[in-house]
């Protein structure tokens, strides 16, 4: 006999089981996708800040002059 053979097949109800299930773990991939792609959104929103900040205004930097060798 073949596994096929062995099996009954599934009712109604147990049909709709499945696919209340398989809906629900594609729902939680889907909500775990999107906490990601907002984490990541985040995270370069701060470091573009952070660059912001720590890169220096040109408008307040002056000149140094050079050295004079002697």
């Amino acid at each position: 006999m073949r596994i096929f053979e062995l099996e009954k097949p599934k009712t109604p109800e147990q049909l709709r089981l499945d696919q209340l299930s398989v809906t629900s773990k594609r729902a939680s991939d889907a909500l775990k996708t999107e906490r990601e792609r907002q984490k990541a959104q985040r995270a370069q929103q701060a470091l573009q800040k952070l660059r912001m900040t720590i890169k220096p205004n040109t408008a307040t930097v002056k000149p140094i002059k050079p050295i004079k060798a002697v």
